[in-house]
Parts: structure tokens; C-alpha cells; sequence
């Protein structure tokens, strides 16, 4: 097995923050990888790059479930990648970006951040970017939409969180902005036509522990963590 590290001095680790990586393939290639992996395959951490070399297919790979990943500029390399990484090989299910944005609401007298319940699980009001809208105001409107609150200040950009997941033949991978806000509402329209049965404030510590989705509570606890840090209230 040739090693990488020697043939490159540049090498440096891959940014844990990687959800995903994307490796262009054949179509030919496709059942052998979902059978028995890759090996030292080439990887990228940007699908629009990956498109752009349009290959017959492009493999997408759970970055969690990779061992030690090393990098020249914005190509990557891991030893092996297991069979159980690639994630839409068989059937095969080309891989698409999905822009979202919503917001941490937090009450402004309370230690309390406003929950929905979707489908029976609790989450926080987001909702996928409309055409020539920006970021920020997708994330207004989506937590209006929502919830049904007019009373609603916006604050800053808090960070991100990226998931997949199959849908109509696809393989999506969201990416999803969260804002700050703040409000004191007390009254709230659950968006019914979104799977919204009830909206409502919850303490701030409790939602870390609810929230039905690892990436907010991870999202929650990092922004407490901070805060915490800063010593803020």
C-alpha cells in the first residue's frame, strides 16, 4: 500500500467538521464499492466540486465513520473506506444540496427557547431557502410561518448543522443556517400544513435533552457552552 504522507510534505489531517465526502466514480463502479468499500480512493469535501468534473456518479461517504483522513489542498485520502461509509451506492441515488435556514428562539425574559412538534418529535422552525431569497431572511420567515409570531427579533448567524437523507430517488444533503432571536410571545399558530402540531416554550436546558434530532442538541449544547464562556446570562 503506497503511503501517501511520503509522497506529499503538504499533508494535513481533514477538518473534523466534515459531515460528508464525495467520491466521482462510474456507474460500473458502483456495486463493487457498495460490496467491498474503497481503497485509498480520492475524496472531495464539496459536492459542487465534485459535480463539476461531471463523472457518471458520485459516491457520497460518511465522514464520522472514517478513520484517519489526510489532504492536499481541497483533495482528500483515507486508507480504506468501508462499505458500511458509502451511503447511496446501491440502489444508486445521486446526491443533490438543500439550503435551509430557521432560528434558536429565545425568550427574552425566560431561560426558555421555543420548540415545535413535527410529526410527533420535538425540533426548533426551519424550512428550505424559496428562490432569490437570502439566508437570513428565509430564516424570518420560516419562524414566522412556523409558529405563527409576529413578535420576533432578529440576531446574528449562530452556526450550521448538515444532514442526509433519501428522498424521491435523491440523496440530500441539507445544510441548515441558524439565526438568534429573541421574542416574549405568548400566543402561537402551529403551521398545520407542515406536520406542526404545537408550538411552545421550553426550558433551555430541558430542550437540550427533547430536541428529537443529535445535530440541534449538539448545536444547543455548543452555543451554551459558549455562553457559558463568555459568561453571559
Amino acid at each position: 500500500m503506497t503511503d501517501i504522507s511520503q509522497k506529499h510534505s503538504d499533508l494535513q489531517l481533514h477538518d473534523p467538521g466534515h459531515v460528508f465526502f464525495f467520491h466521482p466514480c462510474g456507474l460500473d463502479d458502483l456495486d463493487g464499492a457498495a460490496t467491498d468499500g474503497l481503497t485509498e480512493p480520492f475524496l472531495l469535501g464539496d459536492l459542487s466540486i465534485a459535480q463539476r468534473l461531471e463523472t457518471e456518479a458520485i459516491l457520497v461517504i460518511d465522514a464520522h465513520t472514517l478513520g484517519d483522513v489526510q489532504s492536499v489542498g481541497s483533495v482528500y485520502w483515507a486508507s480504506i473506506v468501508p462499505p458500511e461509509a458509502i451511503l447511496n451506492a446501491v440502489p444508486y441515488s445521486p446526491p443533490c444540496e438543500v439550503l435551509a435556514a430557521g432560528g434558536i428562539v429565545r425568550h427574552q425574559d425566560t431561560d426558555e427557547v421555543l420548540c415545535i412538534r413535527r410529526n410527533g418529535v420535538l425540533d426548533l422552525p426551519k424550512g428550505k431557502l424559496e428562490e432569490n431569497e437570502s439566508i437570513s431572511a428565509c430564516a424570518v420567515r420560516e419562524v414566522r410561518e412556523e409558529t405563527g409570531i409576529a413578535d420576533l427579533c432578529q440576531g446574528k448567524l449562530l452556526g450550521t448543522t448538515v444532514h442526509g437523507y433519501h428522498r424521491g430517488g435523491r440523496f440530500k444533503i441539507k445544510a441548515s443556517y441558524w439565526y438568534a432571536f429573541t421574542s416574549s410571545a405568548t400566543q402561537f399558530v402551529p403551521a398545520e400544513e407542515e406536520a406542526i402540531s404545537a408550538v411552545y416554550w421550553v426550558p433551555e436546558e430541558q430542550a437540550v435533552r427533547r430536541l428529537g434530532y443529535a445535530t440541534l442538541r449538539g448545536l444547543l449544547i455548543k452555543l451554551r457552552s459558549i455562553t457559558h464562556e463568555r459568561g453571559e446570562p
